[in-house]
């Protein structure tokens, strides 16, 4: 999940800047990038919820998964915000101006600034949430004392080399310790 965060946020910081506005398709692919995260993180939750018997790592990760939705819908808002913003610009208020060039270079700075500002707002909510993610899952990790040890493999004995004419010997002809009498 915080994987998905993070290329979400990469994908956010290489929509263009100032002085260029998004493209609203461009805007609209993050906002389904983003509902497609939040429907996994409430599958989880469902998931969760069925296997809440099961002990308290279940409730913590119920608990870590219900705290992210409320964050997420904050940047699912401020991804709508610039959705809306450049939508107004470039469908309602733009045609309306055209040809009002003084109107239009008031206007433009304005939007630029909000859509960054929501862009900006977005990405820092989805970075504080994905840390929160990465340590809820370190956290529901099972610790490294509770790992069962692999078995142990044994090493092959080295060869060395010897004359080729002697056999190896055999177990039961290997010298044995001296008893004591």
């Amino acid at each position: 999940m915080a994987d998905r965060l993070e290329r979400l946020r990469f994908q956010l910081k290489s929509l263009p800047t100032a002085p260029e506005t998004p493209s609203a398709v461009s805007v609209s692919a993050r906002v389904d990038d983003l509902i497609d995260i939040t429907k996994a993180v409430s599958a989880r939750i469902r998931h969760c919820m069925s296997d809440l018997g099961a002990g308290p790592s279940e409730k913590t990760a119920l608990t870590a998964y219900s705290s992210t939705l409320a964050p997420l819908g904050e940047a699912l808002t401020e991804l709508g915000r610039v959705h809306a913003e450049i939508a107004y610009h470039n469908y309602v208020f733009y045609p309306l101006h055209r040809k009002d060039q003084p109107a239009l270079d008031r206007h433009t700075p304005q939007v630029i600034e909000r859509v960054s500002g929501c862009i900006e707002a977005a990405d820092e909510i989805l970075e504080v949430t994905a840390i929160e993610v990465r340590d809820t899952a370190t956290k529901l990790a099972p610790s490294p004392s509770r790992l069962r040890p692999a078995a142990p493999t044994r090493a092959l004995p080295a060869t060395t080399p010897g004359p080729a004419s002697l056999p190896p010997t055999p177990p039961s002809a290997a010298p044995c310790a001296a008893k004591s009498r």
